[in-house]
């Protein structure tokens, strides 16, 4: 992107850390000419200020992005954006809380819902009314280039024939984005010499209807099988749509058994209401595919060196068992 313009000096704006992708978004104010708070990444210290202030019946990202934006607040920030859905995932209403929050808390910090679509630039505008529509646009759009180019680079295509093990990763977008939540799980999977295809990267949760309509395309993705999924999919979740990536997660797993992968990891947070129910869903997909499904469900409680044992444990079984398949061992029960 271009160089920094003058700053707005009424505005010191942040958001919640957001995994790989916190740089590329930070680029918006930037190139605004904001003052940018760059978030860090999250600590205990932001878990527990989310537990603290969130009530417990709230998904864990719903805690650990609070906790992210009182940081922000205790920094200075007068403006915080926050991304939301227009689906029917309850997401929507974080930023409502989350401002009520700062407010109980004394902060005159305002929180703004940045919805990630085409409304994002009418959002962005409303922040600063400096700002005109034809240059929020440019930015938006630049900002989105940058995440699509950092997707093509970080989640190649997989082969076919590959002799590693193929893991799928499925479950809530903020969850397989965000390594302070998932604990690092693909950087841990990476050093155990198995290859990852991730379902959800940013990219394709912004493009959806893009790529529904085939405007764009996935270099990741077979988009015959894909189609083949979603209509097998239907048998097992005949409904529109639950909220979350709960529909994504049973499409996704069924695309993975189609292509031949070797196991699919499910990755939740505590307590998802979209994710729990379409669990037991793909408990089924993976007794009628002999697919191995590992259900990792990640909360404030969560201990790492537990994580790490299962992970270990299952990709010892898909290696043991992808050379079985070859004929390179022997499975014994």
């Amino acid at each position: 992107m271009g160089a920094a313009i003058e700053k707005n000096k009424g505005l010191r704006v942040s958001f919640p850390y957001f995994g790989s992708y916190t740089h590329i978004i930070g680029e918006i104010a930037h190139e605004v000419g904001w003052e940018l708070i760059i978030p860090s990444p999250p600590s205990k210290r932001t878990v527990e200020l989310g537990v603290k202030y969130m009530n417990e019946l709230m998904c864990y990202p719903a805690k650990v992005t609070l906790g992210s934006l009182i940081e922000a607040a205790e920094r200075g920030a007068t403006d915080v954006f926050t991304f939301t859905s227009c689906g029917s995932c309850r997401q929507k209403a974080y930023w409502v809380l989350q401002g009520e929050v700062l407010k109980r808390l004394g902060y005159k910090t305002t929180v703004h819902p940045i919805t990630l679509g085409i409304h994002s630039i009418s959002e962005i505008c409303a922040l600063d009314s400096s700002l005109s529509r034809w240059k929020a646009t440019r930015i938006f759009f630049g900002t989105l280039r940058e995440i699509k180019k950092f997707d093509d680079l970080n989640y190649p295509e997989i082969s076919d024939c590959s002799a590693q093990p193929k893991i799928g990763v499925v479950g809530e977008i903020y969850t397989i984005l965000e390594p302070a939540v998932n604990m690092n799980l693909f950087e841990k999977l990476r050093k155990m010499d198995v290859l990852i295809h991730n379902s959800l990267p940013l990219s394709y949760f912004v493009f959806k209807i893009f790529y529904e309509m085939g405007v764009i395309k996935r270099k990741d993705i077979d988009i015959k099988v894909l189609k083949e999924a979603e209509e097998k999919a239907k048998k097992y979740f005949p409904i529109k749509t639950i909220g979350g990536h709960g529909k994504e997660a049973v499409i996704y797993t069924i695309y993975y058994a189609l292509k031949g992968f070797d196991g699919v990891i499910h990755l939740l947070p505590f307590p998802c209401m979209p994710e729990s129910t379409v669990a037991s869903i793909l408990d089924g997909i993976s007794e009628d595919y002999n697919l191995p499904v590992l259900r990792l469900v990640f909360d404030e409680h969560s201990g790492e060196a537990g994580v790490d044992t299962r992970l270990e444990a299952f990709v010892d079984i898909l290696k043991r068992k992808k050379r079985g398949r070859n004929g390179k061992g022997i499975l014994r029960a």
